[in-house]
C-alpha cells in the first residue's frame, strides 16, 4: 500500500504540473486547480483508487494496489520509446528526492549494504522529525503564509540529508546513483502559499551541487 502512495505521489506531482502549466497558456477553467472555485480538480483513475469510497465501491484489495505500480509502467513502457521511459524514471527518482533511497529496488541497484541501509534510515529519521517540527504547532501552515516562512528551512533540511546520505555512499555508488537521475530536470511548482500563482521560473532557479 506505501509503495503504491508514493507511486501516487509522483503521478500527482507529474500530472498536476503538466495540467497546471497547461492552463497558464489560455483561461483557466473554472473551479480548477489554481482557483478552487466551484468544480473538483481533474483527477485521473489512479488519483481515484486511492480514494476510500472508490475502494469501497470496487471493492479493492490491498493486494491490488500494491500489483497497480508495476503494471502501470508496464503499460506506460510499452507507450514511450526507450529513452523517453528512462527519462521518465530519472524524473521520477528526482522527485521522490531522499526518499528514493528507501526503495528496495534503488538500493538493489545501488549495492546498498545492511550498515548503509541502516545509517541512510537514521537521516531520513532524523530528517523527517526536523521537518515535522518546523511545522508543529501550525507554523507556517495553510493559512499563515503557507511553507513561505519555512521553504528556507525546509530546503536546508532535504540539503543536509541528501549530503548526508551521499557521504554514507562510496564513489562507484553516487556515480551510478548520478546516472539513474539523469540532467537535473527543473519543474515549474505552485506556491503553497498563494494558489493560482506561478512557481519558481526554471530559468532563474539556481543550479544544485553536483555529488
Amino acid at each position: 500500500m506505501r509503495k503504491f502512495g508514493m507511486f501516487l505521489v509522483c503521478g500527482a506531482i507529474l500530472f498536476g504540473s503538466v495540467a497546471w502549466v497547461e492552463g497558464q497558456g489560455g483561461a483557466q477553467p473554472k473551479g480548477g486547480f489554481g482557483g478552487f472555485g466551484g468544480g473538483a480538480a481533474r483527477q485521473n483513475a489512479l488519483t481515484l483508487l486511492n480514494n476510500e469510497q472508490i475502494k469501497k465501491e470496487l471493492n479493492i484489495t490491498e493486494e491490488q494496489l500494491d500489483k497497480l505500480p508495476a503494471e502501470v509502467l508496464n503499460a506506460i513502457a510499452k507507450v514511450l520509446t526507450d529513452k523517453q521511459f528512462k527519462r521518465l524514471k530519472q524524473i521520477e527518482l528526482q522527485q521522490l528526492g531522499t526518499g528514493a533511497f528507501k526503495d528496495e529496488k534503488v538500493q538493489k541497484t545501488l549495492g546498498i549494504s545492511s550498515e548503509q541501509a541502516k545509517s541512510i534510515s537514521s537521516i531520513l529519521e532524523d530528517s523527517t522529525k526536523e521537518t515535522t517540527e518546523l511545522f508543529k504547532g501550525g507554523k507556517g501552515g495553510f493559512g499563515k503564509g503557507g511553507l513561505g516562512g519555512n521553504t528556507e528551512k525546509l530546503e536546508k533540511i532535504r540539503t543536509e540529508a541528501k549530503e548526508k546520505i551521499y557521504g554514507v555512499l562510496s564513489k562507484e555508488q553516487r556515480k551510478t546513483w548520478r546516472d539513474m537521475i539523469g540532467e537535473e530536470f527543473k519543474m515549474e511548482r505552485i506556491q503553497f502559499g498563494g494558489f493560482g500563482k506561478k512557481g519558481t521560473d526554471p530559468k532563474k532557479a539556481e543550479p544544485k551541487k553536483d555529488i
